[in-house]
């Protein structure tokens, strides 16, 4: 082989390798986030005596056109279960990829959608802060949403809805820490992928029930895994599954419990609105402990589809607590919060038809992008 082929086959190569290095920043750069962050402010510090309520919208993505193969139309069309939710500690798993096996309560809720062994333990009890569900949606594509406290002992939420039908296939959250550097964060963004409980071998949406003995570790699901042609979201064409569905997770209001000593023979109790003067009282024993009255903001939409914030303001409630039992008025005040948010949504009507025709113009925050 002459000098000037040896010397052309060289530059061949190495625009060749050049050009594959460069091209790898430019297909990275194309490629979305998966998860979109809006950092809190100074004032937002996740104190233990700050309680927040934090809410969380799943959007879901479920669509013949995003995921034609073998998409149930009947029996039963695509839908999701109702959204579980658990805000904890460290100490608490509702499910981790990669991790343990599935628990009895995690198997029961993605093969069958019941919660009975998860509802068997106590709010309080295992590093459990707060429980809360959301609606199911009764079609592949929809959303639904729901309110949950934090406090800053247990900034961590973990989530789940069950894909339906399918073997034990679900979406969710894994300890999705909400306090980031000490703060509260703003809001939060992420697209994520369906997941395998590791508890039933099925491979298609509607396969018999088959367990798996002994169970599996929680997977996620991909295009090429598992590597079956019989896998309903088997598309080996494909880089990547579209995200199947988007958490949504916004601030909505901060409590803060502080305590003030005017004299030795006394002691009162405030729970301060970061946005309002006092609202709550404790006499030095037991007293009557008047919980404050509670303003939230229900998504309206104008002929514009644009968001509009409407203020509702809803009751107090007595209730008789003693001094220093911090557990006990923050139970109290978690129980009157949702009670009340419940009654003021069938007051608004959320459910009914000028909701649903508009339900699906999603206000989406605009994020900034950082690691969670």
């Amino acid at each position: 082989m002459s000098c000037e082929k040896v010397l052309a086959l060289f530059l061949l190569c190495l625009l060749t390798f050049l050009s594959v290095v460069e091209s790898k920043p430019r297909r990275s750069l194309e490629k979305k986030p998966k998860v979109q962050v809006v950092r809190g402010d100074e004032m937002s510090s996740c104190d233990p005596d700050r309680l927040t309520v934090f809410r969380v919208t799943l959007v879901t993505h479920w669509s013949r056109d995003k995921f034609p193969k073998q998409y149930p139309e009947w029996r039963p069309p695509a839908q999701w279960s109702k959204l579980i939710g658990r805000t904890h500690n460290s100490s608490y798993i509702l499910f981790r990829v990669g991790g343990l096996p599935a628990s009895e309560g995690l198997k029961e809720f993605t093969e069958t959608g019941r919660t009975d062994v998860l509802d068997s333990q106590s709010q309080g009890e295992g590093g459990v802060y707060d429980e809360f569900n959301a609606p199911p949606i009764l079609t592949g594509e929809g959303k639904t949403e729901a309110e949950f406290f934090v406090d800053g002992l247990h900034p961590k939420v973990s989530l789940a809805s069950r894909v339906v039908p399918s073997p034990d296939w679900f979406v969710g959250l894994d300890s999705f820490d909400l306090c980031v550097n000490n703060r509260w964060i703003e809001s939060a963004i992420i697209q994520v992928d369906p997941l395998d409980a590791g508890t039933d071998s099925g491979f298609t949406f509607t396969a018999p029930n088959w367990p798996t003995v002994p169970a599996e570790k929680v997977t996620r699901i991909t295009a090429k895994e598992p590597n079956h042609p019989a896998n309903s979201f088997h598309y080996p064409d494909l880089d990547e599954l579209p995200p199947i569905a988007t958490f949504y997770l916004q601030k909505v209001k901060e409590y803060e419990l502080s305590n003030t000593y005017p004299s030795k023979t006394s002691m009162k109790g405030y729970l301060r609105d970061k946005s309002s003067k006092k609202l709550n009282f404790m006499d030095k024993s037991r007293s009557e402990d008047i919980l404050p009255p509670i303003y939230a903001a229900e998504p309206e939409f104008d002929g514009n589809n644009e968001t509009i914030l409407k203020p509702i303001k809803l009751k107090s409630k007595k209730t008789k607590i003693p001094a220093g039992d911090r557990k006990s008025l923050l139970k109290s005040i978690t129980d009157h919060y949702k009670k009340q948010r419940k009654v003021s949504k069938k007051k608004l009507h959320l459910s009914g038809k000028r909701h649903r025709k508009r339900e699906q113009m999603l206000p989406v925050p605009q994020p900034l992008l950082g690691n969670v």
